[in-house]
């Protein structure tokens, strides 16, 4: 019963197999996109970027003789430049290319400080230890030596 079905199923193979054969021609006849750069540059074409496939051409953003962004448009059977475009805004002509200009020497600057406006904050002066107490007598009942520091008008000072 396998047999029955494979033996069915080889015609039917076999008539896909001759379609994609005879498919494969005019496949093998279509320029690549790479081909399509090289004919562009052939041509003379520079700066050849934003290559794109629609139906039967390639499009591409290029910059010509006169060193205007035109757009080229190259079949894809031939390999043949059908249309030069010239790309919006490129009616003048790009800068031609120049060799970068050794920069001279930097002018010399003196840095000076800025003057403050509003001075630098400062604490106030600790009175005291922070967390210790001055009390006005010691263990002897005489008055400790930092007291008449903090008050002076107290008895003893």
């Amino acid at each position: 019963m396998a047999l029955h079905k494979t033996s069915s199923a080889l015609p039917h193979l076999l008539a896909g197999a001759a379609l994609m054969l005879m498919a494969m021609p005019a496949l093998a006849d279509t320029l690549t996109p790479k081909a399509a750069i090289r004919v562009m540059t052939q041509a003379g074409y520079s700066g050849i970027g934003g290559v794109t496939h629609d139906l039967n051409f390639y499009y591409a953003a290029a910059v010509d003789a006169k060193r205007r962004r035109v757009r080229v448009t190259v079949d894809d059977q031939s390999g043949k430049i059908v249309a030069v475009v010239p790309l919006r805004g490129s009616g003048a002509a790009l800068p031609a290319p120049t060799s970068p200009r050794p920069m001279g020497r930097l002018q010399e600057v003196e840095i000076k400080p800025v003057p403050r406006i509003v001075p630098l904050y400062r604490p106030p002066p600790a009175l005291r230890t922070p967390g210790r107490y001055a009390y006005p007598l010691n263990s002897r009942g005489q008055l400790t030596p930092g007291w008449c520091r903090y008050r002076q008008i107290a008895p003893g000072c």
